[in-house]
């Protein structure tokens, strides 16, 4: 009986970290789909003279769906706080596939003309409120779902589902790329990827209707614990955490951003890479990163997670300007070895971050503060950061400058982590100090 019992816990648990990360996995996945094929989209639905403005435009639309983020966070943090994990995360799903689909199917400036960019913006708005509770409901739910003794590893896995995302979506754009002519591409190549996202969407959609609640939820449920307004009450009583938090998420999200989302542009579009080679180092960077986020997120188990991301950051910092001139000198061996460090820089902080992040929130706000934290800084931190970064190239006419941008927001990383660690060192020597007292 007992054997059974931990079967049937063990299915339990495989079933909320597959059914769980599979929106993750499609929600990168799209994303990053999206942000490959900027300069397309540009072309197709912002056809200006200037190319640069077009691309510039097609970015801000990426950063526009972002922006609806923290929106979709605080609505669907507000359900998974209040009445279940599970509602959250099977509504999201479902209303993540429909502007997907629509954006596959939508006509260009040349056949509709200005009613072309404008539905594109209003899909990008209306997934991008979707999305905003996907991400950190999923993140909520794996970090709920587990044993407490494992939940910097399991908590991890949501960003592990990303990784797998930019994995498929990179397979599938070298997949594409190497099927179709350009003229195809242009025409309706560009296309496919997003109809595939619809169809994972179905299967995840169906998963996720038999999930059970979170262990932790229906604590707080059975003891009414819950709150009147979750956003609130983070707002009212957790400023300091997350003052904390964002400082910490400065890094993580600009370097994402830069790396996975305008990385390819930065790639083709300035350092003239042609596609195929963009793509593989790309993808080396993504598959270094996705291992990396499991291994860190074991570690948290085990070791300070602050410390881990610390190190992180750190090394970051010193490898940011070798990583950006092994892009600009065009060595494959160097650009392989610097893509296969910072990817692995980048899933050893996004890696521990989740957990940690969910561990800073009590209960019955943790939907609503995880999604507020992710959400917020995806616009504040990472949206703005392609933008800034074409911004910064154009200006100094050197990608060089990328380097300085990334040292910059690292050391606002490493500062925030120290003065954080040595408070928390502080307020634990006072309370060994009070119980000996007592």
């Amino acid at each position: 009986m007992l054997i059974l019992m931990k079967s049937s816990k063990s299915q339990n648990i495989a079933k909320s970290i597959i059914a769980s990360s599979v929106g993750n996995i499609l929600e990168w996945y799209e994303y990053m789909i999206y942000a490959y094929f900027t300069s397309v989209i540009g072309a197709l639905f912002f056809p200006l003279e200037n190319k640069f403005i077009g691309t510039l435009l097609a970015f801000a639309t990426f950063a526009i769906g972002l922006a609806a983020r923290p929106i979709g966070g605080i609505i669907f943090g507000y359900i998974g706080d209040k009445y279940s994990r599970k509602k959250m995360l099977t509504i999201t799903m479902f209303l993540m596939s429909v502007p997907t689909l629509c954006i596959g199917l939508l006509p260009t400036y040349e056949q509709i003309g200005i009613l072309a960019p404008i539905l594109l913006v209003l899909f990008r708005m209306t997934q991008g409120i979707a999305l905003g509770g996907e991400f950190g409901a999923s993140c909520v739910y794996l970090y709920e779902s587990v044993p407490h003794h494992k939940r910097g590893f399991y908590g991890s896995l949501a960003l592990t589902g990303v990784g797998f995302g930019l994995i498929l979506s990179s397979l599938t754009i070298l997949t594409v790329e190497s099927l179709a002519t350009k003229e195809q591409v242009y025409s309706f190549a560009w296309r496919i990827p997003f109809f595939i996202s619809v169809l994972g969407g179905i299967v995840a959609f169906y998963m996720r209707l038999n999930l059970l609640e979170s262990i932790d939820f229906n604590k707080i449920k059975e003891t009414s614990k819950l709150v009147r307004n979750p956003f609130f009450e983070m707002l009212k009583n957790h400023k300091a955490t997350l003052a904390n938090l964002f400082g910490i998420f400065l890094t993580t999200q600009v370097a994402f951003f830069v790396v996975f989302v305008f990385g390819k542009t930065m790639m083709i579009d300035f350092l003239h890479f042609d596609t195929k080679t963009a793509n593989v180092f790309s993808l080396i960077t993504v598959i270094s990163y996705t291992i990396s986020t499991v291994v860190f997120g074991y570690l948290s188990d085990k070791i300070n997670r602050r410390h881990i991301i610390l190190v992180g950051v750190i090394i970051m910092f010193v490898s940011a300007h070798p990583f950006i001139m092994a892009l600009a000198s065009g060595n494959a061996l160097h650009i392989l070895t610097m893509c296969i460090l910072f990817g692995t820089l980048m899933g050893m902080t996004e890696g521990t971050l989740n957990p940690l992040v969910a561990s800073s929130f009590p209960t019955n706000i943790r939907a609503t503060s995880v999604a507020f934290c992710w959400n917020f800084t995806s616009i504040a931190f990472g949206g703005a950061a392609p933008i800034i970064s074409m911004w910064l190239i154009d200006t100094a006419g050197s990608v060089e400058a990328i380097a300085y941008y990334f040292m910059t927001v690292c050391s606002v990383t490493i500062t925030t982590l120290i003065c954080s660690v040595i408070r928390r060192k502080q307020l634990s020597t006072l309370g060994r100090r009070q119980a000996n007292i007592i």
